[in-house]
């Protein structure tokens, strides 16, 4: 993450280090670096984490998804802005295969494939087809299956489907989804997937 790192044991215990200013270690004690690895709290087990820009989402070994950390833009997941210190379970009750984090949004892949983001959402890097904040998971456009979804630092997002071929979408301005569009002035939001060009 930013100035943070997790990382998980071979019996899925998450451990956290480093900068903690927004819980995005989820000890439950926001403020000073942590300068060595670090329980996360709740012991829960994962089987796979992720953080990035001050905050921190896992997949519990039962296929919920927790985060916690900074929440600006909604990218908990549980309906609130409200900052999180420890992990909290994302709304829904959706079972996941892997969740990613980016910039004040997150996304994740369910056991079905399906691909769901929540967060911030002013770039169309939620890929609902709109630019609507979500606070909960919402379900990305397209009927595509997934078998990977990667949450962009920079509010673009691309996703590989079970079959292979990389989709893309979000903030488009310098040509990052793929599809052959750009447009330097920022104004090129693609809003739902978008086939990456061969």
């Amino acid at each position: 993450g930013i100035e943070s790192t997790c990382a998980l044991t071979a019996d899925g215990t998450a451990y956290c280090w480093g900068y903690d200013g927004y819980g995005q270690l989820g000890d439950g004690t926001p403020g000073n670096p942590t300068l060595a690895p670090a329980a996360v709290s709740g012991g829960l087990t994962f089987a796979q984490i992720d953080t990035e820009y001050y905050s921190t989402c896992a997949v519990a070994t039962d296929g919920a998804a927790y985060c916690w950390g900074y929440n600006g833009g909604g990218q908990i997941g549980d309906g609130t802005m409200t900052q999180r210190l420890v992990p909290t379970a994302v709304s829904g009750g959706l079972t996941f295969t892997s969740v990613d984090v980016g910039t004040h949004y997150a996304c994740g892949v369910t056991t079905g494939g399906e691909g769901y983001c929540w967060g911030n959402n002013a770039y169309g890097d939620l890929g609902d087809g709109t630019t609507t904040q979500r606070l909960v998971p919402t379900v990305v456009s397209g009927g595509l299956a997934f078998a990977s979804i990667d949450a962009g630092r920079n509010y673009t997002t691309c996703g590989v489907t079970t079959g292979g071929e990389a989709y893309c979408w979000g903030r488009n301005e310098w040509g990052q989804v793929g599809d052959g569009s750009w447009d330097t002035s920022g104004t090129i939001q693609v809003l739902a997937p978008s086939a990456v060009l061969p």
